[in-house]
């Protein structure tokens, strides 16, 4: 006869034997399924200036948001940005996995097109004889736009050229650098801060207030061979520590988590020469897989 106890224990064998397999299977897929996607036919930065000019800044704060759209169309972004009344209040909104169809304008600079916002958008990798890449929305005109490639690593599948796009507004008379940036997924600590590093010497020869924000896919793993996740919580601190001996803060570490899964707290925005005087993820908004993560900005 079966005890309790014997039963208990058979059933974590045959949990455990399950998660092994599965980790495998993934392991498997990863490793023969992996692709490269092709690099965009055009690097070149999308730039579109505001047909029509925003209303006057009320006093206070500069409301900056960053938004992982997950390959989300112009309309549903549209409704996402107006979904809530302090997402709809952001002035600057820093955008990745943003698509850009064939011969078209990105999805982005459709809705800054239609409601009036500056936009500039950066290519990364090709996508469908277009490109899938990282954007800026503000309703302040963009300056020097510039787009950084990053390292690039063949985490096996879904790998592609990764860019940051950096541009510069005027805040009140003061320039200040902005950067929009998207990180792999499935990158370790050391490789994290190897593909940010760019950014962050970009950021260093700019002589004045800075923003980086994005999604930096900080999950609470490791990764063999770029596919298997193994739990260790130690992306954030380690990729957030570098940033901050890079001479950049990073106020919004108590965020809580921006991904509807595992509670992960995957976007970040890095601020110097600026006080960050509130931040909020926007939970209710939930066009993308990403949740939408505002910080309100003071020289």
């Amino acid at each position: 006869m079966t005890t309790r106890r014997g039963r208990g224990r058979l059933r974590l064998r045959r949990a455990a034997a399950s998660t092994i397999a599965a980790v495998v299977a993934v392991a498997a897929i990863g490793l023969t399924v992996g692709c490269r996607h092709p690099d965009p036919t055009s690097v070149v930065v999308e730039a579109m200036a505001a047909t029509r000019a925003s209303a006057p800044r009320a006093a206070g704060p500069l409301r900056v948001a960053t938004y992982n759209i997950h390959h989300i169309g112009a309309g549903e972004l549209e409704t996402a940005l107006a979904a809530d009344p302090d997402l709809a209040a952001a002035e600057v909104v820093f955008l990745q996995e943003v698509v850009q169809p064939r011969d078209r304008a990105s999805v982005a600079c459709e809705v800054g097109r239609l409601h009036g916002w500056h936009c500039a958008y950066a290519p990364g990798h090709g996508l469908d004889g277009g490109s899938l890449g990282v954007a800026i929305l503000s309703r302040r005109p963009l300056a020097d736009l510039e787009s950084i490639e990053l390292p690039f690593f063949h985490v096996r599948f879904n790998a592609g050229r990764r860019v940051a796009l950096a541009a510069t507004i005027d805040l009140d008379g003061t320039p200040v650098r902005l950067y929009s940036v998207h990180l792999d997924n499935r990158l370790n600590p050391g490789q994290r801060i190897r593909q940010l590093a760019p950014v962050m010497d970009a950021a260093a020869a700019w002589d004045g207030p800075a923003v980086i924000a994005g999604d930096m896919n900080t999950s609470p793993f490791v990764w063999l061979g770029h596919v298997v996740p193994v739990p260790a919580g130690v992306q954030d601190d380690r990729l957030e520590r570098y940033v901050r001996g890079r001479g950049f803060t990073t106020p919004v570490v108590g965020s809580g988590a921006t991904h509807k899964w595992l509670s992960m707290r995957l976007d970040a925005i890095y601020t110097r020469g600026l006080g960050v005087v509130a931040h909020e993820v926007e939970h209710g908004v939930r066009h993308s897989d990403h949740l939408p993560l505002w910080a309100d900005l003071t020289l």
